[in-house]
């Protein structure tokens, strides 16, 4: 993973200095210019050919900004974000119809065998990037100029796995001045990302994996193990990237939208779905669910709505039936709640509740984490099946520790605020050296290898 490398620290750390020394000796504007550079730097340094598909995409964009602006109507607009929406899919899903594919171009006279496409890394959050930015000039902003918006579609720190930053949250920074400044948030974010990815992740990784592999041999007691900790392990993954993408964007002066709440605490899954992924339910709200007719059609149109948001949702995240499932179980879910609330029907269990929402959330990562839906049932059917398999003293510790870890959970919502006070306490010039120590310390611990963040693969 780049964010990993030496040579990734070391280009980082030339370019913050060049950064803000660029803005001293020649103002805002240059700056911006150097963090354009730097964006497909980075880009073109994982593939020349990511770099290329995101310049000729901006362009593509650019047009369409000023089609919509010129013809200032929803019909531009709705077949601009059809033909954005139809070049993710044909990538997203290539491999899926290519045998449909080969025979089409068959009929032509031409041969498909030999044609085979790279999925463009950060395509999905580009993609939506860009629907908010055309949306945000249906509304009545003017385009921006190509070098902004190039800008905008690049952006390091959110281009390979967001979050999904709105464009005129983002114009409204890249505009105005900048300043470095939270460094012992900078600091507490950077650890925490690692610690997160390359320490908690990949250690319960390497214990669950086996285990999801071949369920049919482990107990009901590893089984549940094993999805106790994936679900613990995505949310590791997925949060330890955006601490570290949020560390990196205040570095040249950005905030990124929040992306996590201490999401297993959720009281149901609405609430699950306000403090997991924000800035993804967010823009399934805004751009699906609310288009849809959201609830403007009644109670049980808007039904209808969540289930369709969430079940594209899950085709989002991969073109099996899996995913699909995945996604209409947390739509039904929703829908489920919603009824509770409609007919006023309160039931107040605060913590057995979250116990409960953290227990459905791990069933429904059963249809996540397998691309095969024969996969998930076979580990479903081994969950019952095998109870009567012998438990070793480790697993009773290791299920009596996950107990004692959601009973801590809750305390750890402060986290980062009590962090940046004890690195505040701490004199200035002793920090770099404390830092160094941990960073040392963290990796010293960790498992072989760093595997790929799991949200780059969307």
């Amino acid at each position: 993973m780049i964010f990993f490398t030496i040579e990734f620290a070391c280009c980082l750390l030339v370019f913050l200095v060049l950064y803000w020394g660029v803005l001293k000796l020649f103002g805002l504007e240059a700056q911006n210019i150097c963090l354009l550079f730097f964006n497909y730097a980075i880009i073109a340094w994982i593939n020349p050919y990511f770099a290329l598909v995101v310049f000729v995409y901006t362009i593509v964009i650019y047009i369409f900004s000023l089609l919509i602006f010129e013809f200032d109507s929803v019909l531009a607009f709705t077949c601009c974000v059809g033909i954005v929406l139809l070049n993710l899919c044909f990538f997203k899903y290539f491999h899926a119809i290519k045998d449909s594919f080969d025979i089409f171009i068959g009929l032509f006279g031409f041969s498909g065998k030999q044609i085979d496409i790279i999925f463009p890394l950060g395509l999905s959050f580009y993609t939506f990037a860009s629907v908010t930015y055309l949306h945000s000039v249906l509304k009545g902003n003017i385009p921006q100029e190509f070098f902004f918006l190039a800008c905008y579609l690049s952006f390091f720190p959110t281009f390979i796995s967001g979050p999904i930053m709105r464009s005129q949250y983002f114009f409204s920074q890249l505009y105005s001045n900048r300043e470095l400044k939270y460094i012992s948030l900078i600091i507490t974010l950077i650890l925490l990302g690692i610690t997160k990815k390359i320490f908690i992740a990949n250690y319960l990784q390497i214990y669950s994996e086996p285990i999801l592999q071949n369920p049919s041999t482990y107990s009901s007691v590893s089984l549940l193990l094993g999805i106790y900790a994936y679900s613990v392990q995505l949310y590791c993954d997925f949060s330890g990237y955006v601490n570290l993408v949020s560390a990196f964007a205040l570095m040249i002066g950005f905030r990124l939208p929040s992306n996590f709440n201490m999401p297993y605490m959720a009281r149901n899954i609405k609430d699950f779905w306000a403090r997991w992924h924000i800035s993804l339910s967010t823009f399934i709200r805004d751009y699906i669910y609310i288009p849809l007719g959201g609830n403007r059609k009644g109670f049980f149109l808007a039904q209808v709505f969540v289930l369709i948001s969430f079940g594209l949702s899950g085709i989002w995240h991969g073109n099996t039936w899996n995913f699909l499932i995945w996604g209409l179980l947390h739509g039904l879910a929703i829908i489920f709640v919603n009824i509770l609330r409609f007919y006023d029907i309160k039931i107040k269990l605060p913590y057995i509740s979250s116990i409960i929402t953290f227990h459905f959330v791990t069933f429904a990562w059963v249809f996540f984490v397998f691309t095969d839906i024969s996969d998930s049932f076979l580990y479903i059917q081994s969950l019952v099946n095998n109870t009567s398999m012998q438990v070793s003293n480790f697993e009773w510790e290791c299920l009596i520790a996950c107990m004692f870890c959601f009973l801590i959970y809750p305390y750890m919502k402060h986290t980062i605020k009590l962090s940046c006070l004890v690195l505040d306490s701490i004199p200035l010039l002793l920090q770099p050296l404390l830092v160094a120590f941990l960073v040392c310390v963290i990796i010293g611990l960790s498992a072989n290898g760093i595997p790929n963040f799991i949200y780059a693969g969307f």
